[in-house]
């Protein structure tokens, strides 16, 4: 099988918020920021102590400092860049030294607590496990606390590592699918948020492919134009792909420049092989052949990566191999038409990973028509939001994406739609497949998949 090609739209497309299937909506819903803070909520008499807590000695006193500026500020978005500050210096502490995560958590709490609304939050705040950054602040054992959109155009990943203190290995990360931090924030209060994330699976690695946490303050955050996060290793397979929870397989994109920002980097080892357990097992062979007096074994790994583009994330993700892919009329043609009438339809595309249910992004779906001996009924009409292509003559083509689907409406991938009119009467067979004209058949930019393809059957009348 031989990967479809996508047309210069595609690009846009697959960055695009997850979009409504009601007609004018695009965007996923965010939290309400309005009234800025609560005041109960806020407690700045014990900022003080939280922050000596974290930071050492007399780097504390500027960290009081820019705290007495927020609280003196009223609440808006000077008062948030202030909060984003002191945020960003909690980061920046955690990857240069070892430090109280507990505690950094704790004043990252109550920081939060004095620049946002936080009853807005979902979900509760702080008591959801989710708001415990201790594990974002362990950053040598593969933890991401990191601020953007400070409106000076900075494109810089936020990376989770592993090792940063001597030979940092970066095992996932995010970036902008386009353009900068800035425009990707336009959506943010004071168009800063707070980025963080951690290892499901705990350290030392403990499964293979791992899973990795990414969250952001104000919680759920858009990105306008896409992100694209990535799990790191020196192996991508055709067939791998990222898995987000609650949303299911996203679009493929390439992300070696999030993972190996260098070209490359050096890591003293006995062996390689994909995943985390590999990667704990060179390691460990560091620590052994430290000890012994022999040479050890030097290599240089390049690091592609598994990414997908995301609109929003407050989730796990897992990096998967896709083998199996089944399409299905979600909203199927009706079973009369007319003539050159224009109709519905949407098919919902699933990939074999964890349970049939999950949606899978980045595939072209075609969908013809036929009569009951075979013979092709040109269709027309228009997909949303995008076509691939080597479209047949006479066919329709859209690549998945998220819509929100559910009561409550819930954002979901794995759906092209379709509005689709019938060129002559009488019985029409309808086929929703990922062959495209010449014959090629795959997830974009992906290859080594199952395709199941779907028919529905509908009477056409003048």
């Amino acid at each position: 099988m031989r990967t479809p090609r996508a047309s210069v739209l595609l690009l846009a497309a697959l960055a695009l918020a997850a979009c409504d299937e009601r007609q004018g909506s695009d965007k996923v819903a965010g939290p309400s920021f309005a009234p800025p803070v609560d005041p109960q909520a806020c407690a700045p008499n014990s900022l003080n102590s939280q922050i000596t807590a974290y930071f050492p000695g007399s780097t504390s006193g500027p960290i009081k400092t820019i705290k007495d500026s927020m609280i003196a500020l009223p609440a808006g978005n000077a008062r948030i860049s202030k909060g984003i500050r002191i945020l960003q210096e909690i980061g920046r502490l955690s990857r240069t030294q070892t430090v109280d995560t507990v505690a950094g958590s704790n004043l990252a709490q109550g920081i939060i607590k004095c620049i946002y609304n936080v009853k807005t939050f979902t979900p509760t705040f702080p008591s959801d496990p989710i708001y415990n950054f201790a594990p974002a602040l362990s950053a040598n054992k593969g933890g991401a606390f990191y601020t953007r959109g400070n409106g000076t155009g900075d494109t810089t990943s936020v990376h989770g590592a592993v090792n940063i203190f001597s030979t940092a290995n970066i095992i996932s990360g995010v970036r902008p699918a386009s353009g900068d931090w800035t425009a990707a924030l336009t959506g943010a209060p004071a168009g800063q948020v707070l980025m963080y994330g951690y290892r499901v699976s705990g350290y030392p690695f403990n499964t293979d492919p791992f899973v990795y946490e990414w969250a952001t303050i104000p919680p759920a955050m858009q990105f306008n134009g896409g992100a694209v996060v990535a799990l790191c290793d020196d192996v991508n397979p055709g067939d791998a792909m990222v898995h987000e929870s609650n949303i299911g397989v996203l679009a493929y994109q390439a992300a070696a420049d999030i993972c190996d920002p260098d070209g490359g980097y050096s890591l003293v080892i006995k062996e390689t092989g994909w995943g985390p357990r590999a990667l704990a097992a060179r390691l460990a062979h560091v620590m052994v052949d430290a000890m012994q007096p022999q040479v050890l074994q030097a290599a240089t790994l390049g690091k592609s990566g598994t990414g997908g583009t995301v609109t929003t994330f407050k989730s796990k993700f897992q990096r998967k191999e896709v083998e199996k892919v089944s399409l299905s009329f979600a909203q199927a043609p009706p079973a009369n038409m007319k003539v050159n009438q224009l109709y519905p339809v949407k098919v919902f595309v699933s990939a074999d990973v964890n349970d049939p249910s999950n949606g899978i992004n980045g595939v072209c779906v075609y969908l013809t028509g036929a009569t009951n001996n075979g013979t092709n009924t040109g269709l027309t009409g228009t997909p949303s939001p995008a076509a691939c292509d080597n479209t047949a003559t006479g066919g329709l083509s859209a690549i998945t994406q998220t819509v929100l689907v559910g009561n409550p409406a819930q954002p979901k991938a794995g759906y092209a739609t379709f509005s689709v009119g019938v060129t002559k009467t009488g019985q029409l067979i309808f086929t929703a497949s990922s062959i495209d004209a010449e014959g090629n058949t795959g997830i974009i930019e992906r290859s080594g998949q199952t395709f199941f393809p779907a028919t529905a059957r509908t009477n056409v009348k003048p």
